[in-house]
């Protein structure tokens, strides 16, 4: 029988030293998240599906695989990723600058001048989040989880 310790949560490299700058950037803040707010370890493994972020300005991509005690991210687009996210390194910082309440079901961040810039790029085509319609419950899960503000 395997026990899931309900206070930590692990966020590895798949690819360790070789991992591009995307992977590296994205892993570092879900592991500072998890440890500076536990509350999103619960989140964490309640998201079932992979997600990839592609950044459009180095054109390199990582894919973040959720598991019961552990997120992996890898270098690239792996497996079927329900949620694919196309932006700058400056807009995915923008993005980890949003407040998320209730576990991202309550985008708060968006009300802000930052948000409103976020929601004009998205608008635009300028940040493009494939996947925002058919599974918004795990595009804001994502945003709560990469987000730097305290909930």
């Amino acid at each position: 029988m395997k026990i899931i310790d309900e206070t930590t949560y692990e966020v590895g490299l798949y690819d360790g030293a070789e991992a591009n700058g995307v992977a590296s950037i994205v892993a570092m803040l879900l592991g500072q998240n998890f440890d500076n707010f536990p509350s999103r370890i619960s989140l964490a493994r309640k998201t079932a599906h992979h997600i990839s972020i592609f950044s459009t300005d180095t054109d390199s991509a990582c894919t973040i695989v959720f598991g019961s005690n552990e997120a992996v991210v890898y270098n690239d687009i792996v497996g079927r990723p329900v949620v694919t996210v196309f932006a700058t390194v400056d807009q995915i910082l923008d993005l980890s600058q949003l407040q998320m309440k209730a576990g991202g079901l309550l985008p708060v961040g968006f009300l802000t001048k930052r948000g409103m810039s976020v929601l004009y790029s998205i608008g635009r085509h300028r940040l493009v989040v494939k996947g925002l319609l058919t599974h918004p419950i795990t595009t804001l899960r994502l945003l709560a989880l990469v987000s730097v503000i305290e909930p």
